[in-house]
């Protein structure tokens, strides 16, 4: 039974396995007469996983992964927040998650200034918002421009794939409507964070 509930971005249904195996569904919250029920076939924030995994678009998603690939992925990184879940950009409002912002400044102090990469750690195993945030705004010309660049290079990617994708027959490539569709998604996200922090 679990197999026919579709996918949704707000649940509607939880489910558990008892020792015997037996599947158990119910409602989380009220449901109206004759709507489907939905269960979260995972982290509705990153629809690229949910395309990757499943092949739909969830354009109800809320955000996307910031698609910031580090070339290592240290400790320190994934105590600042390092995750798929997030590291997001808000589709609606074009803001970018704490983390980002995070991740962004740690790359910067690494190759500039070790010195305040420790003060930030310190800061943020302590809680210490305040310290933190003074660094944020020290280094925000650097962290917006790192931001801004990584928005305009990952857009033109996504040019040159969609670029590939010209005088191809849907006939023969039957999922390309699906992964444009996808690359929009996530091309509209990156420019409304453009927009929202750069103006253009």
């Amino acid at each position: 039974m679990g197999d026919y509930f579709n996918h949704g971005s707000e649940a509607a249904v939880s489910f558990t396995y008892d020792e015997e195996g037996n599947y158990w569904a119910q409602t989380i919250r009220d449901v109206p007469a004759g709507s489907p029920l939905r269960i979260q076939y995972a982290d509705p924030t990153n629809p690229s996983f949910l395309f990757a995994r499943y092949g739909f678009l969830d354009e109800s998603s809320p955000a996307t992964f910031c698609k910031i690939f580090p070339p290592q992925v240290n400790r320190d990184m994934v105590e600042l927040g390092y995750a798929q879940n997030r590291m997001l950009f808000y589709k609606d409002t074009g803001d970018v998650s704490q983390e980002v912002w995070d991740i962004l400044l740690y790359q910067w102090l690494t190759s500039s200034n070790v010195a305040d990469r420790r003060i930030l750690m310190e800061a943020h195993n302590r809680g210490d918002v305040e310290r933190k945030m003074a660094l944020h705004e020290s280094y925000y010309p650097k962290t917006s421009s790192l931001l801004e660049e990584h928005l305009n290079t990952f857009m033109e990617q996504l040019d040159r794939l969609g670029g590939k994708a010209d005088g191809k027959d849907p006939m023969e490539h039957p999922r390309l409507p699906l992964i444009l569709s996808h690359n929009e998604f996530v091309r509209r996200t990156f420019l409304m964070v453009r927009n929202r922090y750069f103006g253009y």
